[in-house]
């Protein structure tokens, strides 16, 4: 595994903390990418490695498709003839199912211009991923089963995002343990407290035992509720405890990301980044701070690999200058 690469498990332990809304707001927003914000467009995976399927819900998927998901990926021999592309929803039939979503709910509204993605791919999940802890607590090499399937694909992605269950499993092992960073989701609210600790000590152990290249990318404050004593008193206690490690930008308590799995896409998809529209706002705001730590990450490490989309755009024989600006 290149220890190098972008590839980041959000975790916690605790349900209800945004979890799964932060990793695919985080996916579309660094897929998509904002000039006007000094994000540039990048190739992005999401793999949705929660039995409840709700990443995959976030864009419109129908979990009852008789498609390949990542339970079918980890259930394959790991004899090196894997091909992940094989079990992918690219950006073309996730527009397609965010669009007839987006429709089914909204009849009598016009489709957003925005409601679209052009570089973001999913690895979709549902219910038969439930048995998959029962059925891997057999296999041999149990821990690294999604390491070594990602193994042949990493080069094909700038980022890679895991969303992970509400539990510290076999399956969550699994994203930590082909993970180089996590990033953890903090409720505002005072028991998620109590569950930090509980999942420190687990990353440590995952450290010591399978994956000494993860390290913690950052701790998102979410739900947050503006002019509530317990969600600054929670938001402080965090960031006294974990400093830097702690983004500046909060993610609030809003109906507007509740809201956002009806219509079947992102936040920040579903609404521009304006004052007006705080969620999207503020998930745009979270992808900025990402994507200067991962270059902060990077400069630290002395490593500066080329995008993939540049790197594909020119053997497809697009100037390479364009790209240069666009990452300028």
């Amino acid at each position: 595994m290149d220890p190098y690469k972008t590839i980041i498990s959000c975790t916690n332990q605790k349900g209800g903390c945004a979890k799964t809304t932060t990793a695919v707001n985080l996916a579309t927003s660094l897929a998509e990418g904002n000039p006007s914000m000094g994000i540039p467009p990048a190739k992005v995976l999401l793999i949705d490695l929660d039995p409840q399927g709700n990443a995959s819900t976030s864009f419109g998927v129908d979990k009852r498709l008789d498609v390949p998901t990542v339970y079918d990926l980890l259930m394959q021999p790991s004899d090196g003839t894997l091909n992940v592309h094989d079990y992918l929803i690219g950006p073309d039939i996730l527009t397609d199912e965010m669009q007839r979503a987006f429709k089914n709910m909204n009849q009598d509204s016009r489709i957003p211009p925005r409601l679209k993605v052009e570089n973001l791919y999913l690895l979709p999940s549902n219910i038969r991923l439930s048995g998959a802890e029962i059925e891997l607590a057999t296999k041999l090499g149990r821990e690294t089963r999604l390491r070594e399937a990602l193994a042949p694909v990493m080069d094909d992605f700038d980022h890679i995002i895991i969303d992970t269950p509400p539990s510290l499993g076999l399956l969550t092992i699994n994203a930590l343990a082909a993970s180089n960073w996590i990033l953890v989701p903090v409720q505002a609210e005072y028991y998620a407290l109590e569950g930090m600790s509980q999942l420190m000590n687990s990353i440590r152990l995952i450290q010591k035992r399978v994956n000494n290249h993860l390290k913690l990318f950052g701790i998102a404050v979410t739900m947050y509720t503006p002019q509530s004593k317990l969600s600054a008193f929670v938001e402080g206690e965090v960031r006294k405890h974990f400093g830097e490690d702690v983004f500046q930008t909060v993610i609030p308590r809003l109906m507007s990301i509740a809201e956002a799995p009806k219509d079947g896409a992102p936040v920040v998809l579903l609404k521009k980044p304006t004052k007006r529209n705080k969620g999207s706002k503020q998930y745009w705001g979270l992808a900025k701070e990402a994507h200067q730590r991962i270059l902060a990450r990077r400069a630290e490490y002395g490593v500066n690999p080329e995008s993939v989309l540049k790197r594909e755009a020119i053997e497809r024989g697009d100037p390479e200058h364009i790209w240069d600006d666009i990452e300028d």
